[in-house]
């Protein structure tokens, strides 16, 4: 079984500039984690056995929160429910998010999670980023590492578009800056089992006229159910939470078996 030949847990901007120019100057790949993973592809494992594992376990602080713009800056390694969890404690939202929990803002990003609308910004968490800050490496003479960050009002947006969702291969988020909305709740109600006739039309309809939804399909059954997700002001009441087993953490031990059985 293929392991890294190092696992850091760097608390500052430092230290990560301090791996990287170590990785840069040793010829050696870099993967980012943390303690839970959703991918069972063994392409997420960094080079051999050479490799250094980047975990941002300790490097999930809020730098800043800004009510009057709306934006959080934020460490990269954030967990997603700690984020929302914040921001909400100041009567802010993120709009957009996957359904998946024990997941982090850098990795959420990196991988294009996302959400289902047609509205605001878009559908994707990446949609909402004002700015980013990166580790990347560098020359021998800049010391082998340096940060850069890329915002909004940068003279070539198709940099800052290649950084939100950049799959770990530019370099490892150090900070983002994302854009809220004011804070709401969602309305959901499941329509029951209807025939899968005029699909696609219904479907338009629906996210023309729904913020947030979700379509199940069941082609072998010629059956599909619509989930009718509406916002409403964060005053409404009820407090539904969502469980469902399939979308909480997963545990590393158990992503390996699965790499090394394959079942």
């Amino acid at each position: 079984m293929i392991q890294a030949a190092t696992v850091v847990y760097p608390k500052t901007e430092q230290e990560i500039l301090d791996v990287v120019a170590t990785a840069a100057k040793n010829n050696q790949k870099i993967k980012v984690g943390t303690k839970s993973c959703h991918s069972t592809c063994k392409l997420v494992c960094p080079g051999g056995n050479d490799g250094i594992f980047l975990s941002t376990l300790n490097y999930s602080a809020i730098i800043a929160i800004d009510e009057t713009a709306m934006t959080a800056t934020v460490q990269s390694g954030i967990g997603l429910t700690t984020f929302l969890d914040t921001v909400a404690a100041k009567n802010l939202a993120l709009p957009i998010a996957p359904y998946w929990d024990g997941l982090t803002l850098g990795g959420v990003l990196g991988t294009g999670g996302h959400g289902s609308t047609l509205f605001g910004r878009g559908s994707a968490v990446h949609d909402y980023v004002k700015s980013m800050k990166l580790v990347i490496p560098a020359t021998a003479a800049e010391g082998y590492s340096k940060t850069i960050t890329l915002t909004e009002d940068c003279h070539d947006p198709a940099d800052l578009n290649a950084a939100k969702l950049s799959l770990g291969v530019l370099g490892v988020v150090s900070e983002v800056t994302m854009q809220l909305e004011p804070l709401f709740k969602r309305k959901v109600t499941l329509k029951t089992v209807q025939n899968d006739m005029g699909l696609e039309d219904t479907f338009i309809e629906l996210a023309t006229a729904y913020e947030f939804g979700d379509v199940q399909w069941y082609p072998s059954q010629y059956t599909v159910v619509y989930r009718l997700d509406e916002r409403v002001p964060s005053t409404t009441s009820g407090d539904g939470v969502f469980r469902y087993l399939g979308f909480q953490p997963i545990l590393g031990a158990e992503i390996g078996a699965v790499r090394a059985t394959g079942k």
